[in-house]
């Protein structure tokens, strides 16, 4: 057995002079007791803790025979392969062996290796360029990532193989073209699947690909498979979609495709017109002070009253409006000032948000359904440690898309813009781009010395060019007046 064998099948391996030190697993042990050397082509273990070497290879899985180095077909370690945070710090291996066989591992403090996963954060292989890629191809194992690498095509997978694929991995992946290889036996069949049904109305697109004479893609490779010809079967591959009309599963209701395209086309509802979508998320980004609280008051008293806002018409009905960095007072004030008189079937939360922030507004949304429901700020609900962090965004605010979608509700969210506003409108919003990606519209609020500004980027529908509005004091109201190009005219 080599020494990278033994040291495998124990915990908490770690450096000790020329040699190592682990747990004993004869014993229940607090403190790494059990040494690991090797001379003259014999592995030696010794217990400080008296454990005899019977007792310790016994409670390993050992045979004495194969501590000598002339044992023949013995595991040895032929790849490594590193996980890593979207910051690209190291939070595990998977470790292969040959004769094939897998083992995973995490860095301890004394930069050695605990053999498990307890505690360490999953996530998906090769992270990083996950995050940066629009297009990617899903495997089932770190082999045929680094294949596709070397195609110079990005690809991931789930660490543990098949059947291991988790919700949240998903959420990371919103927005992206996705294809799904799948292995050519069951288990690889079944896994494709489950990934593709994970990442249905997630992803923007998602395809399964199998191959009709490999078994996956490093055999797919080695049989004398292209970049060029990998690129064209993806293109060829239709798009997955659920495709029984009456299975369920896990809470989904599926339509037979044939079903599917033989229903005629619903209309497009609008909460308000060509601008924000019934079943939404949108997004009003502007720097402090430039009015993102008067324009989303503004907005929820249309709404309840049925009035146009800034000459659009509007879905009337209820509003949910969570003030939740101001007072009550200054809240009551502005929709006072705004001709409110307590008839409008707005209601107010005018305080901090629920440590649960997203799950309950989530359970607000379904017992209410409202037709618009303002958060004012985003930060102040969703509890994100690093607001710059890309994969934390999108999983946070990941919910809000799936509630929206679910009851009809469109979602408008409060937030700052970057101190320094960017030429593409869809990087305005202060840290990560996933916030700018979650959302379906953007809108951007300007202010200088001669006028404010409006603007939308959208995904359905045509964007609104840079506008000048107008702020009423008297009114508190907003009007719209014409481009920005006419009155800098």
């Amino acid at each position: 057995m080599t020494l990278e064998a033994v040291l495998a099948q124990l915990q908490d391996v770690r450096r000790n002079g020329s040699g190592w030190q682990a747990r004993c697993p004869a014993h229940n042990d607090g403190t790494p007791s059990l040494s690991i050397n090797e001379r003259e082509g014999r592995i030696l273990l010794h217990c400080h803790a008296g454990c005899s070497q019977e007792a310790v290879l016994a409670a390993a899985g050992i045979e004495v025979r194969e501590l000598f180095a002339d044992s023949p077909a013995q595991p040895r370690i032929v790849a490594e392969y590193d996980y890593r945070g979207e910051k690209g710090e190291l939070l595990f291996q998977v470790v292969r062996y040959e004769p094939k066989g897998f083992r995973q591992r995490r860095p301890d403090v004394k930069r050695g290796w605990t053999w498990n996963l307890n505690g360490a954060q999953r996530v998906l292989y090769r992270l990083p360029e996950v995050l940066a890629a629009k297009s990617l191809l899903i495997c089932e194992g770190e082999k045929d990532c680094e294949t596709a690498r070397a195609l110079d095509i990005v690809a991931t997978c789930n660490a543990g193989g098949a059947g291991k694929w988790r919700k949240e991995y998903s959420e990371c992946l919103r927005g992206k073209q996705i294809t799904v290889i799948a292995d050519a036996d069951e288990p690889g069949r079944k896994h494709a699947q489950q990934v593709a049904a994970s990442l249905h109305l997630r992803a923007e697109s998602v395809k399964v690909l199998e191959f009709a004479q490999a078994k996956d893609l490093s055999e797919w490779a080695a049989m004398g498979g292209t970049r060029d010809a990998l690129l064209e079967l993806i293109r060829k591959a239709a798009e997955w979609k659920p495709a029984t009309q009456t299975e369920k599963a896990g809470g989904f209701v599926l339509t037979r495709l044939g079903d599917l395209l033989a229903k005629p086309d619903a209309p497009v509802d609008w909460v308000l017109q060509d601008t924000l979508l019934a079943g939404g998320v949108s997004g009003v980004f502007a720097k402090p002070k430039v009015g993102k609280s008067t324009f989303c008051r503004n907005l929820c008293l249309t709404i309840a009253r049925g009035d146009d806002f800034l000459g659009f018409k509007t879905k009337q009905g209820e509003c949910v409006y969570l003030a939740l960095e101001e007072r009550e007072d200054d809240v009551r004030n502005d929709f006072r000032g705004m001709g409110a008189d307590g008839s409008e079937a707005i209601y107010v939360h005018a305080a901090s948000a629920p440590a649960d922030g997203i799950d309950a507004l989530c359970d607000l949304v379904r017992h209410r359904r409202p037709v618009l429901i303002v958060i004012d700020p985003l930060f102040r609900l969703a509890r994100i440690r690093d607001e710059k962090a890309y994969a934390e965004t999108y999983a946070a605010l990941g919910p809000l898309i799936d509630v929206a979608r679910e009851v009809g509700t469109h979602v408008l969210l409060s937030h700052h813009a970057g101190k320094g506003m960017k030429s593409d409108a869809v990087d305005s919003p202060l840290g990560s781009t996933a916030i700018g990606g979650v959302v379906s519209t953007l809108v951007i609020l300007k202010r200088n010395e001669s006028m404010r500004t409006i603007q939308t980027v959208q995904r359905v529908g045509a964007d609104l060019p840079e506008t000048v509005v107008r702020f009423e004091p008297e009114t508190h109201r907003l009007t719209l007046g014409g481009t920005r190009f006419e009155a800098d005219r």
